[in-house]
């Protein structure tokens, strides 16, 4: 179908310009302050970008439900992150016991510490606090960093290959990144309006996407209903 064809090809469009602005090889007008670029692993980055430490702008978050609060149990998934157990998987999968689960405030970070490899990492944006299974890792950022343009940074193929790699040479060999190692992976940093100004860039991509997706899904919809009133005789080929 065209329209399937067309979501594709604004996918393709939308990847690429993602992985060329959040690694600063295309600049949007008005933010360049300093032409030319610096080396940096794996790519030049522009002058006036930052090249820091995790742990220099995020802190790992510890807190546990040690009051044994009723609160929201977390799963995070790799395609669509952080969401709530009980709806993703219709069922109690967790344990009853939720003492030692971490603390997971809105405006946070978590990712699994045994599997983040995959992509498995998430933001909380869905309640005001919730809980995860003490195998997560909880962090927050500073004020210097844009938590969409993190979270998106992240989730680039390029740093799940980095985490597979970090993981793979964890000191204790058992296939887990914590944060001790996970805050010393580097991250390139445009000012906070740069960060911005590139989410709302890439919004606006997701946003086209979608609409894509709802008219196709439309099409679906109307072309099943008309199926099934040819099938039943309920409309008649003249």
């Amino acid at each position: 179908m065209l329209c399937e064809q067309l979501i594709a090809a604004k996918q393709r469009r939308r990847q690429a310009l993602a992985q060329r602005l959040l690694t600063g090889k295309a600049r949007l007008p008005g933010f360049v302050k300093q032409p030319g670029t610096v080396p940096t692993h794996p790519y030049p980055l522009p002058k006036d970008w930052a090249y820091v430490r995790i742990g220099k702008v995020c802190r790992e978050l510890t807190g546990r439900n040690s009051d044994a609060a009723d609160l929201p149990v977390l799963s995070c998934t790799k395609h669509q992150g952080l969401v709530s157990s009980l709806d993703y998987f219709g069922k109690r999968v967790f344990s009853e016991e939720t003492s030692a689960y971490k603390l997971v405030p809105r405006g946070t970070f978590a990712y699994a510490t045994n599997h983040i490899e995959e992509g498995s990492i998430g933001y909380q944006d869905l309640y005001d606090l919730a809980l995860i299974s003490p195998i997560y890792t909880v962090f927050q950022t500073t004020e210097q960093v844009d938590d969409s343009f993190l979270f998106r940074l992240l989730k680039t193929e390029w740093y799940r290959q980095l985490f597979q790699k970090h993981t793979n040479a964890s000191v204790d060999r058992r296939g887990s990144l914590r944060w001790s190692h996970f805050s010393e992976i580097c991250i390139p940093l445009p000012s906070i309006r740069e960060q911005r100004a590139i989410v709302e860039v890439l919004e606006d991509a997701d946003r086209e996407i979608a609409l894509h997706r709802a008219e196709l899904d439309a099409l679906k919809r109307q072309k099943r209903g008309l199926m099934q009133q040819l099938l039943t005789g309920k409309v008649r080929v003249p």
